[in-house]
Order: C-alpha cells, then structure tokens, then sequence
C-alpha cells in the first residue's frame, strides 16, 4: 500500500456513500511538524462486503480498490495521491473493513477533499465520489492538542509503512465502541511545552475518561503522567474499557503546569454499548432497593403504564415482552422495579438517561402524533426515539405524481453510517406516516418503495423490478441518492 506524504487540517468524522457499491467512512485528523507546518492525515475504511472479493494470481480471496485523493483549492488541484490498496489475503469469503491512509502537507486555508474509489474487482466501472471542505489552519502558538486519533492497534513501527515517533497507529475510523471492544486506544501530540515551560522541564500530562453530560472523570479511568517539556511529546496510550457501562464519554487529554493549572486540553466525543445489566426475573428485581430513587417517587399506576409504553422503541425483545406484562397486570411495584432496571441498563445515571428520553418523548408527540397514535407509536416516531434526530429531513407531502412521502437521512444509525429511511401515507385519510423502506439492517426493508409511491398512476402488476421512469420516480430517486 503505498501513500503520498503531505498535509491537511479538520477535524471531523464524516461517513459518506457514493452511487456506486463501495461505501466508504473518510476521516481528518490534523498533527503539526516542527519547521514544516500541519500534516493532515486522510483515514478511509471500505467498509466491509462492499468490495468484491475474488481470486488473486496465488489463489487468494483479495479485494483490490483503486483510491484516488485530491485537494483542490479554487479548482487547482494542491495535491493528489493516486493508491491500489488490497486487503488480506484469505482463503476464505469472510470481509473485513480495507483500511487505507494518505498524507498531505499543505499552507493554511480552504481546500475541497475529494475521493474516488474503484473496485477492480467488479464489472461495474461507476466510481464512489466523495466530496468534503477541507479548513487548515495556521500553526497554533503557545501550548496545545493536536487532534486525537482513536486507534485500532498501535504497534510498533515497521519499515516502509508510516510511523508517528517510531509507532504505526491503525486508526478505528468509529466513535462507537460495543462490548466487543475491550481497549480504547489513542494517540495525540502535545506542542509547544519547551518554549512555554523550558526545555525538559517537568509538566503534567493526564488523560482521562469523562462523562459527556457532567464533564467529571469516571470512576478510576484517569492518568497523571510528570512528562518533560519538548517541542512535540507523542501521547501513546489506551484505556482497558471491558467494564465501562453503556454511556456517552468524552476522552480527554490536558497540560497542566507544575502547580496543576489548567493550561489547554483535548476532547473526542465517543459512545459506549456494553450494558452492566440488572436482571429482569422476579427474584432479581425484587432484590432492589427502590428507596430514595426517581423510579420510588412514582405513584400512579396509569402514567407509569405510559413511561413504561414509550420505551418500547428503544427495548429489546426481552424487554418489549416484559413491558406487555406489566402494562397488562399494573402491579405498580413490579412496573416501578422494571423501570428502574431498565435504566440502569442504559447509564450510569439512570434518572437523567430517562428525563433525556422523556424529553424526546414529548418532542415526538408533539411533532409526529396523529389521530390514532400518539407520537412515539408512530414509525416516525419509533425511528427518531432509536436513532435520534436525522440529520436531514426531506419532506414531499404535496408532490405531483405521489403519495406524501418523507425521506430522513442520517449520518449514522447505531453502528451503521449513512443510512435513509423512507415514510409515506398510503391512505390520505389518515395522517399517520408509515414506513416504507430502510437501509438499516433488522428494519423494514423493500425495494420497491419508488414504485409504490408512484401508486396513483403507475400500474402494479405482481411484482416489479424495474422504477416506473417517470420523472417524478427521478426526482425521488435524486432526493433519496442525495440528501439535503
């Protein structure tokens, strides 16, 4: 794999798909180099089963992509590094992620990041393209935090692959970790302590997990390291996260002076999915002690009844059977056990992970609530309460040629990046949207939802493999392919 060196700044996680197979998760990260100004790296990940495997001259399962990255400023390309990257060779169909990195030194200003991929191992010949801003800027002064780099392994460096102070550091191109990943790796830099502290003198370095609401350190995930001033200190380290519940954190990095001010520190945002679970059966909750907790202070039978209804979108199946239960026999003691298990699966503050929740549900009754259902048992709602808020909302309620339909794009879905869904009234009379296609994995899926919304004046014999070729189905297809 060969890469181009050179330089970049931004600092974003940005998953995006092109018309083509391959999908593609692009990030930049942003270090410095002494008399040489900023590095940015631009980290990708084919992501796995989008490439085509096939046969390689050994008889290997190979995926071969050609990756072309370009920096354009003003239209006039700054830099460029045309790469074909193969992934492991295997005997085997099983896929993996195809990691890939290019590096690009670059003067302070505004460029464009674009990205084309090809799989040369398909017949299709349509390549992914990817566009992004691209923000540089200048050297900072003083004492700061390059951006930190969540890692998938760090290892020691080897000859011809890249290196950051004699490491190779993978990067895990997600802010998501589930409970099967055990070790938060990370990598940043520190600048500038020499000329703020003197040369080798003694400053302190921590880092540190914190929880993302309160910004407080959680439990004993902190370091305090007495590291000696330079003009760049490499931060090489990981965090053993087997028992770390369920929960939003931020990984922090600070300076600190020899007294312990603070003199500037780091952040990156990452989700964690490893619920320390309470168990559901009879025996186990009765073991709870309700007293003195938000779940205790509950006394009406019928609104805990609807608390415990509008989870039912983010519960899992076990859950969701329990909450059958308990709304059919109304035991308030049992409903008031369950609703604080529930929670405490969930966070490590359970009552302000069900107020939040309870803010959203208000917020989807409000926006999505219809005749017959209230918000959160609608499929819009149901969507919004398990994957948040989408990042764009195209709504065609009044479109000729169609049924009223909305499409909602997200950034990411759970552990999924660059996901659509599609919501459409079948029955004017009605209000309530349903849902019609998704390309979340376990969602309704159906590929003919362009057809379907053309239902009015398309003919639907048995079954349908091709889009109606109106140019409403165009439109569609264009709203759905490119979100805005």
């Amino acid at each position: 794999m060969r890469s181009t060196l050179t330089l970049l700044a931004l600092l974003c996680l940005l998953p995006f798909t092109g018309q083509a197979a391959l999908d593609i998760v692009i990030e930049t990260k942003v270090f410095h180099v002494p008399q040489r100004g900023p590095r940015v790296e631009v980290n990708m990940a084919v992501l796995a089963g989008s490439a085509a495997l096939m046969a390689n001259e050994r008889g290997f399962m190979q995926p071969r992509v050609e990756i072309l990255t370009i920096v354009e400023q003003g239209g006039v390309i700054k830099a460029f590094a045309k790469t074909e990257v193969l992934g492991p060779e295997r005997l085997d169909s099983v896929r993996q992620d195809l990691l890939h990195q290019e590096f690009f030194q670059l003067e302070p200003g505004s460029y464009d990041l674009l990205v084309e991929a090809l799989d040369l191992n398909s017949t299709d010949t349509t390549r992914a393209r990817y566009r992004m801003p691209l923000a540089v800027g200048a050297p900072p002064t003083g004492v700061s935090i390059s951006n930190i780099l969540l890692a998938e392994r760090i290892d020691p460096g080897a000859e011809g692959v890249a290196a950051k102070h004699g490491y190779q550091v993978v990067p895990l191109l997600s802010d998501y970790f589930p409970s099967t990943i055990t070790t938060l790796n990370f990598y940043a830099e520190v600048y500038g302590t020499g000329a703020a502290f003197g040369q080798d003198s003694l400053y302190l370095l921590n880092y540190q997990i914190e929880g993302f609401e309160k910004r407080t350190v959680y439990g004993g995930y902190k370091r305090v390291n007495r590291t000696k001033a330079g003009a760049v200190e490499p931060v090489i380290s990981s965090f053993d996260i087997r028992d770390l519940p369920s929960g939003n954190y931020l990984l922090a990095v600070e300076v600190r002076d020899k007294r312990g001010e603070l003199v500037t520190r780091g952040e990156q945002f990452f989700m964690r999915n490893n619920p320390i679970r309470h168990s559901y059966d009879l025996q186990g909750m009765e073991k709870l002690d309700l007293s003195n907790t938000f779940a205790g202070a509950f006394m009406d039978a019928d609104s805990l009844v609807e608390h415990i209804n509008s989870m039912r979108p983010i519960a899992d199946p076990l859950e969701r059977k329990i909450i059958d239960d308990r709304v059919k026999d109304k035991d308030i003691d049992l409903m008031r056990r369950f609703f604080y298990s529930f929670w405490s699966n969930r966070s490590v503050d359970p009552e302000q992970a069900w107020r939040d929740y309870r803010e959203q549900v208000v917020k989807v009754n409000k926006l999505f609530g219809c005749r017959v259902m209230k918000g959160y048992e609608t499929d819009r709602g149901n969507v919004y309460l398990k994957y948040g808020a989408p990042n764009t909302m195209m709504d065609r309620f009044n479109e000729m040629g169609t049924v009223p339909y909305t499409i909602w794009h997200y950034y990411r879905a759970g552990k999924y990046t660059n996901r659509r869904f599609v919501f459409y009234q079948p029955d004017l009379a009605n209000t309530c949207m349903q849902l019609l296609h998704s390309e979340v994995p376990g969602e309704l899926q159906n590929p003919q939802w362009n057809n379907i919304l053309h239902q009015r004046n398309v003919a639907m014999p048995g079954v349908q493999t091709q889009q109606p070729g109106t140019t409403e189905s165009e439109r569609v297809l264009e709203f759905f392919n490119d979100p805005r």
